[in-house]
């Protein structure tokens, strides 16, 4: 029988202040909790689509972003959302740090943002219309 993986199970990001990270990813994410969290807990479980989003208190924190061959920075992961224009707003009225929002050919708008502890993420607004299409020819 040849293995076959069927989907993430979790993505465990390290943090230093984990209490702060807990209120960031609930409150400017959205994401709720997988399971109860207490202050002064290790860790803290969110649930994004169901998978699981470790938040794990670590007492150093690596830089989990990378450049690609062209020298283009690039997230770990990306988190979809609906209504990406509202978000992109609201987030950059929050305060958030964000890139530009851009628009690639047959894959739609998205962002990049940080967290508190500076790891780059992207937020993405689904596959394209054929309206944003036609726009963007």
């Amino acid at each position: 029988m040849a293995v076959k993986v069927k989907n993430y199970a979790v993505v465990q990001l390290p943090v230093k202040d984990l209490e702060a990270s807990v209120s960031w990813y609930q409150n400017v994410l959205g994401i709720p909790f997988t399971f109860e969290f207490r202050p002064g807990d290790n860790e803290a479980w969110l649930n994004v689509g169901g998978v699981g989003l470790g938040l794990i208190r670590s007492p150093k924190v690596p830089s989990l972003d990378f450049t690609n061959s062209r020298g283009q920075l690039q997230p770990i992961f990306s988190l979809q959302v609906d209504n990406i224009h509202s978000v992109y707003q609201e987030l950059k009225e929050k305060g958030v740090e964000t890139g530009e929002l851009v628009y690639k050919k047959s894959g739609g708008y998205s962002f990049t943002l940080r967290d508190p502890d500076g790891h780059l993420s992207n937020l993405w607004g689904g596959w394209p219309s054929a309206e944003d299409e036609r726009a963007h020819s």
